[in-house]
């Protein structure tokens, strides 16, 4: 039997993969949608949630809603802001827009207790001036009201709020409506026209806190107080539901890297793109097969490449330094036997040469040294003085 190749081991390793990635994929999905979302979200019916809350306050005729458009903004049309547990981080600018917002008159209530692990409560708190402190053990908490506050509707029951936060101010411009002994839990400030209320007490605004008595009229309180005097008989309440994760897709891609994010076309590409490298990088090997040299290679001769490099030279003009050359070659060959430095002045170096040698024309030699010397000649005449330079070298 043949033992299948190694092409074939590395597709079904990639094979493998891509169903194991298919199959966590659906199970994250399934997981999902059957409860795992936001705490303290509108749309969500598990215990941490705050659907009943929304439900319960569309029953009582206010206005409520949740849309969101392809940018982070409060509606106008709102009158209190509900931003419960934030998962997902504010952004700097999007800190301008809320402040700006309320500073026309709106209302943000900030509630959570930042105990989840994607929490941004936090950090967001900390944009107005307080930390989030936890006590170290349970232990029995007795929340305290310090103002008037909560008196629409008022409270006939004890809320079970059950903080598991306090806050920890750098300032002291707030007011403070309820505490656990001297630790605020529940705080508000004016901004502009408008106010901030936060809230470290969560369980009373999910669907499991309200079942509890005196939760229902603490949220109420909370939720539905406006710092707009016309705002009308109740006001428009808007949860934010963006940062919780829920934000429009790009249907229009602004450049190459919204396409390859937000598009199914550009995904597909990533993926092509992820899936090749991982072949190339299981695999080990080149992008091509390794091209054999041919086993009979035709060199070619020397003087090609002595032709070449004379093109070269004659097109870059190399005149001078060719009879620079010559001239230093008649001087250093002529001199050698007779030790005489090819340095010394030419009517010195020919009339030395003489004296040894009586054969050489001194005033011969000087002429054919001084038209080695000349800036501009002609490339016959350069072949010319060559073998001039030769003829005296044969001698």
């Amino acid at each position: 039997m043949k033992r299948p190749s190694r092409d074939t081991w590395l597709a079904i390793g990639l094979l493998t993969i891509l169903v194991i990635v298919t199959i966590a994929a659906a199970v994250y999905q399934t997981g999902q949608e059957e409860g795992k979302l936001p705490p303290l979200a509108s749309f969500s019916s598990a215990p941490d949630g705050a659907r009943a809350l929304r439900l319960w306050l569309e029953q009582l005729d206010y206005t409520v809603g949740d849309e969101v458009g392809e940018s982070f903004r409060p509606p106008d049309s709102a009158d209190v802001a509900l931003i419960l547990e934030p998962t997902t981080p504010i952004t700097e600018q999007e800190w301008q827009t809320i402040d700006a917002w309320i500073d026309r008159g709106g209302t943000l209530v900030l509630a959570g207790e930042g105990r989840w692990f994607t929490s941004n409560m936090p950090l967001a708190v900390g944009h107005y001036g307080f930390q989030m402190t936890y006590p170290n053990a349970r232990e029995a908490i007795t929340l305290t009201a310090q103002s008037p506050l909560l008196t629409s509707p008022p409270l006939k029951e004890p809320a079970h709020a059950r903080p598991n936060a306090y806050l920890r101010p750098d300032h002291d411009d707030f007011v403070t409506h309820l505490a656990v002994g001297s630790k605020p839990v529940l705080v508000s400030f004016p901004q502009g026209q408008g106010r901030v209320i936060i809230c470290t007490a969560a369980f009373p605004f999910t669907n499991a806190g309200l079942k509890e008595e005196g939760n229902p009229e603490l949220a109420l309180n909370v939720v539905t107080t406006s710092s707009r005097p016309d705002s009308g008989g109740k006001p428009a309440i808007w949860f934010d539901e963006w940062h919780h994760g829920v934000q429009p897709r790009r249907s229009v891609a602004a450049g190459p890297q919204d396409w390859l994010r937000y598009t199914p076309s550009g995904r597909a590409v990533l993926y092509t793109a992820a899936v090749i490298f991982a072949a190339l990088a299981l695999g080990g090997r080149r992008f091509g097969r390794a091209v054999p040299l041919p086993k009979r290679i035709a060199r070619r001769a020397p003087l090609e490449h002595i032709t070449a490099i004379a093109n070269l030279s004659r097109r870059a003009g190399h005149r001078q330094a060719v009879l620079r050359y010559h001239y230093q070659r008649l001087k250093r060959d002529l001199g050698k036997r007779y030790r005489l430095s090819p340095t010394l002045p030419d009517d010195e170096y020919a009339a030395q040469l003489a004296e040894f040698n009586p054969n050489v024309d001194p005033q011969e030699l000087l002429s054919l040294l001084a038209r080695l010397q000349k800036r501009k000649v002609s490339e016959s005449e350069m072949i010319q003085l060559a073998a001039e330079v030769a003829a005296w070298l044969k001698e």
